[in-house]
């Protein structure tokens, strides 16, 4: 065991940019990282312990010698993890970007998951069973440990994209052959087996993606828009859509001006219920919501049963900081999946660039963002209704979660 900082600094000083030997890449790239972290991070160990992060290090350090580069680079995303092992800060990341991936995207349905795009479209729908001969499940288990979280829902929206990763899989020990790598999918209780061949440059595949759209998931629609508002003339609701967390929409109609025309509708058009809908918002800046925010405490929407707000993983961020804002201020109900971000998280992530492996993607939050109470040990906002996302409601194009916040009775 070390101190880090003092057997990092001499080091950083005086090694090289450029060397042949991989293991000293690793090396001097690992303590670079911790140097950066002590540097940005608010408070690097909150999550994990310095001693054991030291601990950590010292194992990935040891385990070097002999490894190939798919099993160091795992070994170095494992020991950048240990940040958020306690959840709060899936904003640091470090990701591979080589710019290659397999050519489907999934999601974690309630059921599994599922091929939900393609290039080959006749495999969108699947279930996926196995890769490389491998259980998803088991994949998933292996993968986890390589990525920073806010919480478990946060997790489950980086590992839709590490499942089609060449690289993150071949760290865990699914290498992708040259023909392709064996998958097993299933659908309506048959099987089959097919291989998948990383694809280049194809952006439709690559990194973290939303949720394809669907007929007649209107959720799913309009999400180039910051915020854009609907009438459901026979619910006698409003249904907004809340994107992105900014001042001005990229036509340039600030935020307050969309809450003056939400307010106007719904008093001209004698609404019953106002449905915010979040589960697309990713963030933005979190010093603009609160013109939203103090609509929902005024006439008529802060009356118990009126305002409902739809969560879920992809609610992240600045839009997790405003959900915990709605939650503290408002009687809005919360409808949905648990939110992918935590109510008190670090992120405002700058990027840093490795001494060695600059084809990583390597960011570190800076600040600390406490919109709940200091002490909250929440990891994400639990809806006051919890609807599951199921693949049967997806590929039909039903929205459950719209629907219980349409069909909620306060109770008696």
């Amino acid at each position: 065991m070390f101190t880090l900082l003092a057997l990092a600094l001499p080091l950083l000083l005086a090694a090289p940019r450029e060397t042949d030997d991989p293991v000293r890449a690793w090396t001097e790239d690992a303590l670079f990282l911790v140097g950066e972290l002590e540097r940005l991070h608010p408070d690097p160990w909150f999550g994990c312990p310095r001693e054991e992060f030291e601990a950590a290090l010292d194992a990935f350090l040891q385990d070097l010698d002999g490894e190939d580069e798919d099993r160091a680079r795992a070994g170095f995303l494992r020991l950048f993890a240990q940040l958020s092992r306690s959840g709060r800060d899936g904003h640091s990341i470090a990701w591979p970007m080589s710019g290659s991936a397999l050519p489907v995207q999934l999601f974690g349905f309630g059921e599994g998951w599922f091929v939900v795009d393609a290039l080959a479209p006749e495999t969108i729908g699947a279930r996926l069973v196995t890769l490389g001969g491998v259980p998803v499940e088991e994949a998933v288990e292996r993968l986890a440990p390589l990525l920073t979280r806010d919480n478990e829902w946060n997790l489950r929206a980086k590992l839709a994209a590490a499942l089609t990763n060449p690289e993150l899989l071949a760290g865990v020990g699914i290498p992708c052959p040259p023909g392709g790598l064996e998958v097993e999918l299933e659908r309506d209780g048959r099987r089959e087996g097919l291989a998948l061949a990383p694809v280049s440059g194809n952006h439709a595949f690559l990194g973290f993606r939303p949720l394809p759209p669907r007929a007649g998931a209107r959720w799913l629609e309009g999400r180039e828009a910051a915020y854009r508002l609907e009438v459901l003339p026979a619910e006698r609701t409003l249904y907004v859509q809340y994107n992105e967390v900014t001042a001005r929409d990229r036509q340039g109609k600030a935020l307050a001006e969309f809450v003056q025309e939400l307010e106007r509708t719904f008093t001209e058009r004698g609404l019953a219920r106002l449905v915010l809908d979040v589960r697309s918002n990713g963030g933005g800046d979190n010093t603009t919501f609160r013109p939203l925010v103090e609509a929902l405490k005024r006439p008529p929407f802060e009356a118990h049963g009126t305002t409902f707000v739809l969560i879920g993983r992809y609610t992240f961020s600045a839009a997790g900081n405003f959900v915990t804002a709605v939650e503290r201020e408002t009687k809005a109900i919360l409808v949905g999946e648990p939110t992918g971000g935590a109510p008190n998280q670090y992120g405002d992530a700058q990027t840093v660039e490795l001494p060695h492996h600059r084809e990583l993607l390597v960011r570190i939050s800076t600040r600390y963002h406490a919109f709940a109470r200091a002490d909250d040990p929440r990891l994400t906002h639990e809806p006051h209704v919890a609807v599951p996302l199921r693949a049967s409601d997806y590929f039909a194009g039903r929205d459950p979660v719209l629907a219980a916040a349409l069909a909620y009775q306060p109770p008696k």
